[in-house]
C-alpha cells in the first residue's frame, strides 16, 4: 500500500564550492512531500512505536555506467496519532543529545507530520500504529521489505543521501572469517563538514598515508553483534567528523538492533560525515540510502576482498 508523506522542516541549501560542501540553513521552513511512500511500524517500549517510511530513488550512476534504483528511507519514533478521514498527524519524539537532555539541532525538527492516503489504508495504517505504540515485537526487529529473499550474510547498509554528493558508498566485501564476518566498506571520497576548513589537508595526508583517496572502513559482525574498532559513531551525527569511538581494547560488542529480512541481514546506519557507523540512526531528520547488496539495480559492487586486499586494491601508487 502507498501513502503520501509530508513533513515540515527548515530548508536548506546544499553548497558546493570550489573546496568544500556543506548545509546551510536558510531560517525560513518550507514543506516536504512526497507520494508513492510505502509505510512499516515497528512497536517499542514506553508507549512509543517507529514509523519507518520508504520511496524509491534512482540516478544514473558514472560508477556503475547505468542507471540505479535505491529505497530512501527516514524512520521517526510517535508517541501519538490521530486520524481524520483520510489522515493520520503525529506527535514526534524529537532526536536528543543524550548527554544534556536537548534537541539536538532545532532546525532540524520534523514538524506537522503526516500520512494521507485512501480511507480503508489510513484505517488499517491507523490500527497498525496504534496497536504497535508501546508494544516491541518478541522478534529481533525487521525492516520488512518487498525485496527478494536472499540467504546469504549480506549486511544492509543506510547512508544519508546528503552525504553521498561525493562520498557515496560504491563496494561492500564480505570475508568470512572462523567465527563471524569481516565486512569493508569503499566510499568515493570523504568531505569533511565541521572541520571542513581541512579538507584539503586532510586528503593529502590520507593519499600520503594510505596511498589512495577512497575512504574504506571496516568492522566485524556476527549474526547478534557488531565490532566497530575506531569507526563507532556513538551520538554522532552527520555533521560531525572525526569521530573514532571504540578505538581501545577490548573493543566493545555492539547487539544488532535491528535486521532487514533476518539474522543473514544486520542493519548499519553511517553516521557521521567520516562514515562512522553504529547499529542505530543519528539522522532521523533525513532520508537515507538503503544498499541492498542483493537488488535488482545495484548503485554499489559486492565483492569478498579482505580489508588488506580491498586497501591495497585501491592503492594508487
Amino acid at each position: 500500500m502507498s501513502f503520501n508523506f509530508s513533513y515540515v522542516q527548515e530548508k536548506y541549501d546544499e553548497k558546493r564550492e570550489p573546496f568544500r560542501q556543506y548545509l546551510r540553513w536558510k531560517n525560513k521552513e518550507e514543506l516536504w512531500d512526497y507520494s508513492d511512500c510505502i509505510i512499516d511500524v515497528i512497536g517499542m517500549d514506553e508507549d512509543r512505536a517507529r514509523i519507518v517510511v520508504r520511496r524509491e530513488f534512482s540516478k544514473p550512476s558514472k560508477f556503475m555506467g547505468r542507471e540505479f534504483k535505491v529505497n530512501l528511507m527516514m524512520g521517526f519514533v510517535v508517541t501519538d496519532v490521530n486520524k481524520n478521514k483520510n489522515s493520520l498527524t503525529f506527535s514526534i519524539q524529537q532526536n536528543k543529545d543524550r548527554h544534556y537532555g536537548q534537541i539536538q539541532d532545532k532546525h532540524r525538527e520534523l514538524k506537522d507530520v503526516k500520512i494521507t492516503g485512501e480511507e480503508n489504508k489510513i484505517n488499517d495504517l491507523y490500527n497498525k500504529i496504534t496497536g504497535s505504540i508501546g508494544h516491541p515485537p518478541n522478534d529481533p526487529h525487521i525492516f520488512s521489505s518487498d525485496v527478494t529473499p536472499n540467504s546469504e550474510f549480506l549486511p544492509v547498509i543506510y547512508q544519508p543521501k546528503i552525504d553521498a554528493w561525493n562520498n557515496f558508498l560504491r563496494e561492500i566485501n564480505v570475508h568470512k572469517k572462523s567465527d563471524q564476518y569481516e565486512i569493508t566498506l569503499v566510499f568515493e571520497g570523504e568531505k569533511l563538514r565541521k572541520h571542513r576548513i581541512f579538507d584539503l589537508l586532510y586528503k593529502a595526508i590520507r593519499l600520503a598515508i594510505y596511498r589512495r583517496t577512497k575512504d574504506i572502513e571496516s568492522f566485524n559482525v556476527d549474526s547478534e553483534h557488531f565490532t566497530f574498532h575506531g569507526i563507532y559513531s556513538g551520538d554522532g551525527t552527520l555533521f560531525d567528523d572525526s569521530i573514532h569511538h571504540d578505538k581501545e581494547e577490548p573493543v566493545e560488542k555492539r547487539k544488532v538492533r535491528y535486521y532487514y529480512q533476518d539474522a543473514n541481514h544486520p542493519i548499519v546506519f553511517v553516521n557521521t560525515s567520516n562514515h562512522a557507523m553504529a547499529p542505530h540512526d543519528n539522522n532521523h531528520d533525513f532520508w537515507k540510502l538503503e544498499y541492498v547488496p542483493w537488488g535488482k539495480y545495484l548503485s554499489i559492487k559486492v565483492e569478498k576482498k579482505t580489508k588488506q586486499e580491498t586497501n591495497n586494491y585501491y592503492e594508487e601508487y
